[in-house]
């Protein structure tokens, strides 16, 4: 009886500790996202057009695909001519085997959330210009600040011992639009693919929350 009571106690104490931490986290995330940084941020007169988008849960970064800053075809060894790609970055194993929130799997979902995993890009092609919309957010940047995050973008690709970008199939539920490659970085709840389109959209210059765990805390100062 006398270990029973333990196991409880035990059990007690986890879920206590589990409620608190979750609660910490989550007012530690309101906090940080209403603190902007880069408050200074005007966008520019005639500069390079990017769209930050959302899908209620992950953010994206959208780059025209052919610039004097890099020509993402070539980089991304795709030969189909596109006008615009969407950059995201995040767990490798929910990116691969999670087309839909309907093949979400409990043990993906909980090595996403409580375990630093192994990372990964997807890029999404355009065909033309996305539209503006709730969920479709332009930015103008300066020749200097959009060279800022082209290079953040690119950098966050993980390359082999030939300087070659890693390409990786996913599951044939997913579009011929996406194409996915190895990324550097480690996946977390403290460093999730919104943190990586804020950190971006940071040392770009750009106004954003000083943290952003999600997608709302990307999107709030875009909206302002």
């Amino acid at each position: 009886m006398k270990k029973i009571k333990e196991v409880f106690k035990i059990i007690y104490r986890s879920i206590v500790y589990l409620v608190i931490g979750v609660l910490l986290y989550l007012f530690f995330a309101v906090l940080l996202a209403i603190i902007p940084v880069n408050s200074e941020f005007i966008e520019s007169d005639g500069g390079t057009e990017i769209f930050i988008s959302t899908n209620g849960v992950h953010t994206n970064i959208i780059l025209p695909a052919k610039t004097n800053a890099i020509k993402w075809n070539d980089f991304l060894e795709i030969k189909e001519n596109y006008e615009y790609f969407a950059f995201g970055w995040g767990d490798k194993e929910f990116y691969l085997n999670t087309p839909s929130w309907d093949d979400l799997k409990i043990s993906t979902a909980f090595k996403a959330a409580f375990l630093p995993t192994q990372t990964i890009m997807q890029v999404y092609s355009y065909n033309s210009k996305p539209k503006e919309s709730e969920r479709v957010i332009k930015i103008i940047l300066n020749d200097k600040q959009f060279l800022k995050i082209c290079n953040y973008v690119a950098q966050s690709f993980k390359q082999n011992g030939k300087n070659q970008i890693v390409k990786v199939s996913p599951s044939n539920k997913y579009s011929f639009k996406e194409k996915f490659y190895l990324a550097n970085g480690t996946y977390s709840i403290f460093n999730t693919c919104n943190n990586w389109v804020n950190t971006g959209l940071k040392q770009a210059g750009v106004k954003n929350a000083l943290w952003a765990p999600f997608d709302k805390s990307v999107m709030y100062h875009l909206r302002k």
